[in-house]
């Protein structure tokens, strides 16, 4: 089934609201077998409603629409269904019967304008209750294609599509299932990663691989269409065998796997123990690492050793190296990584030390300059970084960097 979501609203346009229900139909609906070409976004105008819908239907056999639906006088999306279909509008009582239930059981106000919630496509149209908000949902047989239109808040419209909206499209599409694996990637970019399995990727039509970038991490998605899971996911495993092979250290985890919960299984499973000193990520790395449960078995600490004094008094960075290196040098960053390490009595130490700018660089120090430190109790060594972006982006791209240097030294052991 060729299927095309259309996000109705102003808004949306403007960039004033982040639109998280096309990720969230992207995924599920590719779950179910729906094969998803187009995605548009239409503000409140009904012509430009009626018209975006025509294009849809003339190329889709689906036309999801998610927003619109709501009782003020900008929310016109179902008077630009009535109008691309050519029905009227007609009053439908029984809906009205479950609005007012709504507003009696949450106790909220009714207005006269909900009314207009109550109108729904004259024929051909089955009314989605809404359990959670007061407009309800609708699917519309039009000559053989149907349009489903749910409400743009978040949780009313997946409440709709796990109770009605995804069972019904599974019952229509059939045996059909497209299935995806994600392989996740670090220390290598987007384009040497796809240099590397380049002929695997030509060598492929069913399953299909592609590529997402994102700071300091490149993620593989093999998709396989079969039909069923089953089938799909041995047709995806025996792909990602041989992308994994491929990548080989360079690949940390899967499908959800964040890389600091791969980092704490490792540590947990070795018993080994870490701690952060950090200076331009500002505690990012520490964050990251404490977002998972459980880390208190392995992360005993960390230290913003922002200013240099701190650095000297409490990690015990030579006042000398300093003036002659720098604060942002290899030399400071083993030294920092060896102090906290000591400061706590941890198995490693992780360092950060740099230049996030937009301010603070030199000729001989661009902005983008990381060195970053790991010690252990036999040798201390860092790396250097020259990342690429605003503050936000360099920091992200420290911390992901440092946690890899960890996770590939962990695999040392």
């Amino acid at each position: 089934m060729k299927c095309e979501l259309l996000f109705v609203g102003t808004e949306l346009l403007l960039g004033q609201i982040v639109n998280t229900n096309a990720s969230y139909l992207g995924e599920n609906l590719a779950n179910l077998g729906v094969d998803l070409y187009y995605s548009s976004v239409v503000g409140d105008n009904l012509d430009r409603i009626k018209g975006a819908l025509q294009h849809a239907l003339s190329r889709s056999e689906l036309v999801v629409i998610t927003g619109g639906l709501g009782p003020t006088f900008d929310d016109i999306t179902r008077e630009g269904i009535a109008s691309a279909v050519g029905r009227e509008l007609v009053y439908d009582p029984n809906v009205m019967a479950q609005i007012e239930e709504h507003f009696k059981r949450t106790k909220y106000q009714m207005l006269p304008m909900h009314s207009r919630q109550a109108y729904v496509i004259s024929s051909g149209c089955q009314v989605i209750p809404n359990l959670i908000g007061s407009a309800p949902g609708l699917i519309i047989d039009y000559e053989g294609k149907w349009i489903i239109a749910m409400p743009g808040v978040p949780r009313e419209m997946k409440k709709m599509c796990m109770d009605a909206v995804f069972p019904w499209i599974a019952e229509k599409v059939g045996n059909v299932a497209i299935k995806s694996k994600v392989i996740k990637v670090a220390g290598l970019g987007e384009s040497a990663v796809a240099n590397e399995i380049n002929d695997i990727v030509e060598s492929l039509s069913n399953p299909t691989i592609a590529f997402l970038c994102q700071p300091g991490e490149v993620t593989v998605r093999i998709t396989a269409k079969a039909s069923n899971s089953d089938e799909a996911f041995k047709m995806i495993d025996d792909v990602a065998k041989r992308v994994k092979d491929k990548l080989g250290d360079n690949v940390f985890g899967e499908d959800n796997q964040t890389i600091e919960q791969v980092i704490g299984n490792m540590l947990l499973s070795n018993h080994r123990t870490v701690a952060l000193a950090e200076s331009c990520t500002g505690g990012l790395v520490s964050d990251r690492i404490t977002d998972i449960s459980g880390s208190s078995d392995y992360f005993l600490g960390g230290v913003i050793s922002y200013s240099n004094h701190l650095k000297i008094d409490l990690l015990g960075v030579s006042s000398d190296d300093l003036k002659k290196y720098g604060a942002v040098s290899a030399t400071v960053a083993e030294q920092m990584a060896q102090g906290i390490r000591e400061l706590v009595n941890s198995d490693y130490g992780i360092s950060i030390t740099g230049i996030a700018g937009p301010t603070g660089a030199t000729a001989e120090k661009p902005v983008g300059l990381v060195y970053i430190g790991v010690a252990s109790q036999n040798d201390a060594y860092s790396k250097e970084f020259r990342f690429v972006g605003d503050r936000t982006g360099i920091k992200r791209w420290a911390s992901q960097s440092a946690l890899d240097m960890l996770r590939r030294e962990l695999l040392k052991g």
